[in-house]
């Protein structure tokens, strides 16, 4: 299941949720206000190849979940 990021209209706040395929966040709620008014949003990801250390994101930046400088949680 790919991983999707969501802002909510309402509150403005960004999560990610675990999809199926085609289901486009349907049946899903803000975390923070509940609200059903979710919008997908288009998000980097970063592929690492074979025998590539982690640190070497092409970025520069990383934190603690991910090495590409650009989820939710290194905002």
């Amino acid at each position: 299941m790919p991983l999707y990021e969501f802002r909510c209209d309402k509150c403005d706040h960004v999560f990610e949720r675990l999809c199926r395929i085609g289901s486009n966040g349907k049946g899903l709620t803000c975390p923070k206000c509940r609200s059903r008014k979710l919008r997908r949003l288009m998000s980097v990801f970063s592929a690492r190849v074979p025998g590539e250390s982690p640190s070497s994101s092409p970025s520069g930046a990383s934190c603690s979940t991910c090495t590409s400088g650009s989820c939710s949680t290194c905002r």
